[in-house]
C-alpha cells in the first residue's frame, strides 16, 4: 500500500487566465464558474446518473478487465479522488497520475478535475528519466499511482524525496463515498483554468508541456461530437495509449462527453482486437488507431483462414467509423483496409497543441479521398501561408504553412512564455510547423513537418510523405522512412530506410528504375538502407532524427 500522507509543502501557482474560449454546447452548460457536477465534461454523466429511466441511470461508461462501470460509478469514484486530495480547490495546480489503461484511469482523471487540478498523465511505457522530467517540469507535487506501477516510479521518488507526495489508487478506490456535505462546497473551477498537460514528442528538443484548459478541451470534444455524429449508443473499442491527445481527448473524452460506452483494452494486441471484433458481441461502432496498428491488423487478417477473413469483414461492416491519426496514413494501408474490411478509413489531422483541426466526412464515406485529412472542424479556422507570408489557402495545389485559429488552441507551453509567443503569428494564428496543400474541393493534404519532411534538393521542395506513399507500393517494402541527407551538390539528397518483406531483397540499382516509372527522377531516392525496424515513438510516429543517423553514422 502506498502512503497517502502529505510529504511536501510546495504548491504550484494557479495557471494564468487566458482569453475565454466558448462554443455552442459549452456556452449553454459551463458559463461562469462551476463545480464537479457542472463541468461540461461531466454533463452527460450527471444527466444519466440522475435519470428516472433505469436504462439511462445504469448506462455503462467503461468496460475493462474488471467488468462494467456505470456513469454513476464514475462520478462517485471521482468524488473519492477529490476527497483523497483533501477536498481543496487546487486551482489548476499540476497533479500527475500513473495508471494503466482501465476504468480507474478515467476515475482518477475525473477526480483530479473535480478537485480543480490539472492532470499530468504519465505512461507505464515512459522510461524513468521521462517520468522524472514530466513530474518536475510540470511542477507536480502529487502523483496518484497504481500499485502495480509503483516500481516504475520508485527510483524517481527516491531522488525527489519529500518534494512529491504519492497516493495509491487502490487506497483511493477503497474509500467510502463521502456525502456532499462531508466534502464541503465544490471548488470554483474556471473554464480558463489549466486542466491537462500533454507533453510533445521532443524530437526537436526537450518535450514541451502543452497546457489545455477546460475550455479548450470542451471545444475540441464538442467539435468532434458534432462532426463525427457521436451518440449514446456508440461503443468505442479503446486501444490507444493514454498519455496523448489522441487517446485521452479524441477517444476517451469524446465517448464520455456523449454518454457512450468505452471498452478499454489494457494495450494494443492485433489478435485481441480481432478476437473481440469477430467473436464478441457485435456492438462495437467506432475504432480509433494509428497507422501502425491498422497495418498490423491487416497483417493478422492476411494470416487468417478464408472463413475467418469473411467473419472479420462481416464484423467490420457493422462499425460506423474506423479512424486513423497521430501519423500520416499510407495510401496503401487506406486501400488495403477498404478492400479487406469494406471500411473507408476516416483520416483526420491534429496535434497536441490544437486537438483536432481537420477531418474527413464522417457521414459520407465516398467523400473521403486517399491521402486527404479533410476540412476544418466546426469553429476551427485553417489557412495556408507561403514563405512570404501570403495566404494561399484558396489557390488549389499551392503549398503553405498550416496555421490554425479557434477555441481548440492550447493555452501555453508550461513555463515557456517566449516559446509560446513565438508559435503564434501577430494576428493570433497558431503556426503548426506542418506544410500542406488544399485541392479544389476544399480538402487538405499534409506534405509533412517543415523541419524534417520537406527536403530541399536541387532547387525543388520535396515531400518526404509523398515519396514514402509511393515506396510503400513496392511489392517488397512493408515500412519506409524518407529523409533528406546533406549533400554539397544537391543541398540535400533523398534517402530511404526500408523494412522488407521476409525473404526479399532490394538495392538502389533495382529501386531506381521502379521509381522512375512512378515519380519524377529528382524525387527518386539516391540512398537506400535496409533495416529490421524503423525507430518510432510510443504513438507510432517515425523518429526522423534517428532515421537520419542511419545514413550519417
Amino acid at each position: 500500500m502506498i502512503g497517502a500522507n502529505l510529504l511536501g509543502s510546495h504548491c504550484v501557482p494557479a495557471a494564468k487566465a487566458c482569453s475565454q474560449r466558448l462554443i455552442g454546447r459549452v456556452v449553454q452548460t459551463t458559463t461562469g464558474r462551476r463545480g464537479l457536477a457542472n463541468l461540461a465534461i461531466f454533463a452527460a454523466a450527471k444527466r444519466l446518473a440522475q435519470s428516472s429511466e433505469p436504462d439511462e441511470r445504469n448506462r455503462v461508461a467503461i468496460v475493462d478487465e474488471a467488468g462494467a462501470h456505470t456513469y454513476a460509478d464514475l462520478l462517485n469514484d471521482a468524488r473519492k479522488v477529490r476527497a483523497a486530495l483533501g477536498n481543496a480547490d487546487h486551482k489548476g495546480a499540476s497533479i500527475a497520475m500513473l495508471m494503466p489503461n482501465s476504468y480507474e484511469y478515467a476515475a482518477i482523471q475525473w477526480g483530479i478535475w473535480a478537485a480543480g487540478g490539472a492532470v499530468v498523465p504519465l505512461s507505464p511505457m515512459h522510461p524513468e528519466r521521462e517520468l522524472e522530467y514530466f513530474i518536475t517540469n510540470s511542477e507536480s507535487t502529487k502523483v496518484i499511482c497504481h500499485p502495480a506501477l509503483l516500481e516504475n516510479l520508485r527510483p524517481v521518488l527516491d531522488r525527489l524525496g519529500s518534494a512529491v507526495t504519492v497516493l495509491g489508487s487502490d487506497e483511493i478506490m477503497g474509500m467510502p463515498v463521502a456525502t456532499h456535505a462531508e466534502q464541503g462546497p465544490d471548488p470554483e473551477i474556471s473554464e480558463d483554468q489549466s486542466a491537462l498537460f500533454i507533453y510533445t514528442s521532443g524530437t526537436t528538443g526537450k518535450p514541451k508541456g502543452v497546457v489545455h484548459t477546460h475550455a479548450t478541451i470542451a471545444a475540441q470534444v464538442s467539435a468532434l461530437y458534432t462532426a463525427w455524429g457521436w451518440t449514446p449508443s456508440d461503443r468505442l473499442l479503446h486501444m490507444l495509449p493514454l498519455h496523448h491527445v489522441h487517446g485521452i481527448v479524441v477517444a476517451l473524452c469524446s465517448a464520455l462527453w456523449t454518454g457512450a460506452t468505452t471498452e478499454m483494452l489494457p494495450k494494443f494486441d492485433k489478435n485481441t482486437v480481432w478476437n473481440r471484433i469477430i467473436d464478441g458481441p457485435q456492438d462495437i461502432s467506432i475504432l480509433m488507431g494509428v497507422p501502425t496498428m491498422y497495418a498490423r491488423l491487416l497483417s493478422a487478417m492476411e494470416e487468417m483462414s478464408p472463413e475467418r477473413q469473411a467473419a472479420a469483414r462481416a464484423s467490420m461492416g457493422r462499425l460506423r467509423l474506423t479512424i486513423s491519426g497521430s501519423a500520416a496514413l499510407p495510401a496503401s494501408v487506406f486501400r488495403k483496409w477498404q478492400q479487406a474490411t469494406g471500411q473507408a478509413m476516416l483520416e483526420r489531422y491534429g496535434m497536441s497543441e490544437i486537438g483536432m483541426a481537420l477531418s474527413n466526412d464522417a457521414r459520407t464515406p465516398a467523400a473521403r479521398k486517399v491521402g486527404s485529412v479533410g476540412k476544418p472542424l466546426p469553429m476551427v479556422q485553417v489557412r495556408l501561408t507561403d514563405a512570404e507570408g501570403l495566404d494561399v489557402t484558396d489557390t488549389p495545389g499551392a503549398s503553405g504553412m498550416i496555421e490554425v485559429k479557434g477555441p481548440n488552441v492550447f493555452h501555453e507551453y508550461y513555463g515557456m512564455p517566449e516559446k509560446t509567443a513565438k508559435e503564434f503569428t501577430s494576428d493570433g494564428w497558431f503556426i503548426t510547423g506542418d506544410i500542406g496543400t488544399r485541392d479544389s474541393d476544399g480538402l487538405y493534404y499534409i506534405m509533412g513537418r517543415q523541419s524534417v519532411d520537406i527536403i530541399k534538393s536541387g532547387g525543388f521542395k520535396l515531400s518526404a510523405l509523398e515519396i514514402e506513399r509511393e515506396l510503400l507500393e513496392h511489392p517488397n517494402v512493408t515500412d519506409v522512412a524518407v529523409v533528406g541527407i546533406p549533400d554539397e551538390e544537391w543541398g540535400e539528397v533523398v534517402a530511404a530506410a526500408v523494412v522488407l518483406k521476409t525473404g526479399t531483397v532490394l538495392d538502389i540499382s533495382d529501386l531506381k528504375p521502379w521509381c522512375h516509372e512512378r515519380m519524377a527522377r529528382y524525387k527518386t531516392p539516391k540512398m537506400l538502407k535496409t533495416v529490421n525496424a524503423l525507430p518510432r515513438n510510443l504513438m507510432g510516429k517515425l523518429d526522423k532524427k534517428a532515421v537520419k543517423t542511419l545514413f550519417t553514422n
